[in-house]
This record gives C-alpha cells, sequence and structure tokens, in this order.
C-alpha cells in the first residue's frame, strides 16, 4: 500500500491512556485510514486481518507490550515500520533500536508525528518502488 489516499496505521493505545491526545493529529488526516487496537494481542489480530502500512504506539502503551507488539510484527509483517511514542522519562529498551523502531518523545511539537508518519511512509514506499517491489506487505502479495 502506497502513501496516500487510504493508507492504514494501526494505531495501538489503551482504552484507558489519556495519551491519546498525542495522536489525535492523525485522526484529522483525510489522507489516512486509522485501524485501531487497545493491546498487542488485538493488535495481532489487525495485522492478520488487514493490510497496514505503518503501526505507532501510543504513549500510555507498556513497554513490555510494545515489546510483545514487535514480536507479533516481525512473525507476521516483517517489513511494516514502527512509531513508539513515549513519555519522557518512560523507558525505551535498546533492542528497540537494532529491530529499526522510531521512538518518538512527549511532549512532541505540533506536527511532530504527522511529520514523521509522512517521512516513514515516504520511504517505504520510495524503498519499495527501488526493489521493485509490489506496495503490500514487504512486497509479498496477499
Amino acid at each position: 500500500m502506497s502513501a496516500g489516499a487510504g493508507t492504514r496505521l494501526l494505531v495501538v493505545a489503551p482504552a484507558r491512556g489519556d495519551g491519546s491526545d498525542v495522536l489525535d493529529a492523525l485522526r484529522e488526516r483525510s489522507d489516512l485510514q486509522i485501524v485501531r487496537a487497545s493491546s498487542a494481542a488485538q493488535a495481532a489480530e489487525r495485522l492478520r486481518e488487514r493490510e497496514i502500512a505503518l503501526l505507532v504506539a501510543s504513549p500510555d502503551l507498556e513497554t513490555g507490550a510494545v515489546t510483545a507488539l514487535l514480536t507479533s510484527r516481525e512473525r507476521l509483517h516483517p517489513s511494516i515500520p514502527v512509531l513508539v511514542v513515549r513519555h519522557r522519562q518512560a523507558e525505551e529498551p535498546a533492542e528497540w533500536v537494532q529491530r529499526g523502531v522510531g521512538v518518538l518523545r512527549c511532549p512532541l511539537l505540533p506536527g511532530a508525528l504527522n511529520r514523521s508518519v509522512d517521512v516513514v511512509l515516504g520511504l517505504v514506499s520510495e524503498d519499495r518502488t527501488m526493489r521493485g517491489d509490489s506496495p503490500t506487505h514487504g512486497g509479498r502479495k496477499r
């Protein structure tokens, strides 16, 4: 799926969290289709059901849940990029960097999440075009 109209983002945010206001800017974009999950397990189901271009984890998602999300992503669709929004002092395991996770720290400047999403989707689209892959999960057709 290329960046553009209807690009699906899987946003993983616990229902009880208050970090969802950080993600509000994404909901306002008409070029994105937001698919929600409230846990890593539910996110794994969404990854099996739908074509997703990018995973975005809420700052309220616990470290262990983010790690579980990464494990599911690697098992199901390892080419999907991940952005994790973290509170300023939240733990960030070194293994996340090795797994190619982009981390944004709160408080975010206005537009920072939108710009980051645009950059990641642009890089993914450009990389697939350069390799000659289909714009589905890492070149694998469903």
